[in-house]
């Protein structure tokens, strides 16, 4: 069943998801990567893979808790396919910048691609440039430098943090943070819509 929603129809979000899905850049970290795709199942948000293979990855197994088996995600071999993957759908850089949309005000729309960035860099400036639009989830003003690691995702990196310093999220806090908001959105759409015989 969907519902009218203004302009367009909207489906059930509880079977059909939010209608966005994410694109993960180039990830390090097997435990984010293993969270995101729980988060994404649990949300009914596909995700695309652009990066290393850390699905063969025990740990990112063990974090995804079965996910990886039950709906997979999309590799996509390199940024030409990745960025290609969101089809007519806007593409949705995330960002810890200041100029970026707030989440709190953001509007999804269906078809939305978005993309989270790796651990230490984000997003490379060619994905910003191929982006729709960005987006920031609000933060207070805090200054969070981070200290040196025992067991660092990348033992081989000596190259500092990107914008170390500036208030950020975990990759997969901030797509599960992502996820659930569109999810709400779609929500209240489909609870605010009319019901349209499909």
């Amino acid at each position: 069943m969907t519902r009218s929603a203004g302009n367009r129809h909207v489906s059930d979000p509880s079977q059909a998801g939010p209608g966005i899905k994410l694109l993960l850049w180039n990830l390090q970290s097997a435990i984010n990567f293993g969270m995101l795709l729980r988060v994404a199942e649990t949300y009914r948000v596909p995700i695309g893979v652009f990066g290393d293979n850390l699905a063969a990855s025990t740990t990112a197994r063990d974090f995804a808790c079965g996910a990886i088996e039950r709906v997979g995600f999309e590799r996509l071999p390199d940024a030409t396919a990745a960025l290609a993957w969101r089809g007519h759908g806007r593409l949705i850089a995330t960002s810890i910048e200041h100029g970026a949309e707030p989440l709190s005000h953001f509007q999804f729309e269906p078809g939305d691609v978005v993309v989270l960035g790796n651990e230490y860099d984000g997003l490379p400036p060619t994905v910003e440039k191929h982006a729709n639009r960005r987006l920031i989830i609000p933060m207070a003003d805090v200054w969070t430098p981070k200290p040196h690691s025992v067991n660092p995702i990348d033992a081989a990196r000596t190259a500092p943090v990107a914008r170390d310093g500036t208030p950020n999220l975990n990759v997969a806090i901030a797509g599960a943070i992502v996820c659930y908001a569109a999810y709400i959105q779609a929500v209240k759409e489909w609870s605010a819509g009319e019901t349209v015989l499909a």
